[in-house]
């Protein structure tokens, strides 16, 4: 069942690039959860065939806080009283995709997806979390607007009504943190994010021509099933790995992804203005797939 996306953007693989002031002896770091939703999602027809929440837009969603820095972003899909919804008893978050309206995409700027704004975070139902390197933060300003991509599916016979839900630890605007900025890679760059690949192992690439100079700080990665990973490289650094993330899949059902693993480091590698990063999505599928993904943040 192919399952595109309205706007190319979902659970991830940004590349985060920081500049900025040194780490104060004290700081303080708070957390907040926030809620979103509630979503309801149709009953499935079949085993083969799950109820569907196609990619719900939401615009000017919440904020965790209005002049800070976001120092870790934890995803989850749970239900009313907070238990968590997971594939088990139906709901499977496909994917959750956040942009900051007013902020321009890094690597799709000039194309109409660059109208949702930029892709700072974005979950599959891996709901693999990240934290930058202490010392580091993506600004949020008071006058910023956050908007929501959701894509939901339902292996139940009947309907689930579900939130995903964020926890965020943040930082005051006062300290002093370096800012970090995301870039997003995708094999299918500023399109729909699927792609298409056949039987057995494949290892398809997409050049990024660095237009964010700067130290990489962190990385995370998206796949699908009998996804095996996907790595950046630079490649006029003679092919150096900035970053590997491996997909652990369920050990009962090839199909799904159970975590990826994220790089975090200060720096993990530092690119230069006009350097190529070569983005690798590595797939041992024992079927042809038309809708796959390979994405880093």
């Amino acid at each position: 069942m192919k399952r595109s996306l309205i706007v190319a953007i979902l659970a991830l693989a940004t590349l985060l690039v920081g500049f900025a002031p040194a780490e104060p002896a004290h700081a303080a770091t708070y957390t907040k959860v926030v809620r979103y939703g509630p979503f309801t999602i149709p009953a499935a027809a079949s085993h083969d065939d799950p109820g569907h929440l196609n990619n719900r837009l939401l615009f000017a969603v919440r904020r965790p806080c209005l002049d800070c820095y976001i120092t870790s972003f934890t995803p989850d899909l749970v239900y009313s009283d907070g238990s968590r919804a997971t594939m088990e008893n139906g709901p499977m978050l496909h994917h959750a995709v956040m942009t900051s309206q007013f902020k321009r995409d890094a690597t799709c700027g000039n194309e109409w997806l660059g109208l949702a704004g930029e892709r700072f975070f974005a979950s599959g139902d891996e709901r693999t979390a990240i934290s930058l390197p202490n010392g580091h933060g993506y600004r949020v300003r008071w006058y910023d607007s956050w908007n929501l991509l959701v894509d939901l599916m339902n292996h139940a016979q009947e309907s689930k009504t579900v939130y995903l839900e964020v926890a965020f630890t943040y930082r005051p605007s006062w300290e002093s943190v370096k800012q970090v900025r995301p870039v997003w890679l995708d094999i299918d760059q500023c399109g729909a994010s699927e792609y298409a690949i056949g039987e057995g192992y494949s290892d398809e690439h997409w050049d990024w021509n660095v237009n964010v100079p700067g130290n990489v700080v962190a990385m995370i990665g998206h796949v699908h099933g009998h996804g095996l990973a996907v790595e950046a490289t630079n490649e006029s650094r003679g092919g150096a790995s900035i970053c590997r993330s491996v997909a652990e899949p369920d050990p009962a059902d090839g199909h799904r992804i159970l975590s990826m693993s994220t790089c975090v480091g200060t720096p993990l590698a530092t690119l230069n203005r006009g350097e190529v990063v070569r983005l690798h999505s590595e797939y041992d599928s024992p079927h042809a797939a038309d809708d796959v993904m390979g994405i880093m943040l």
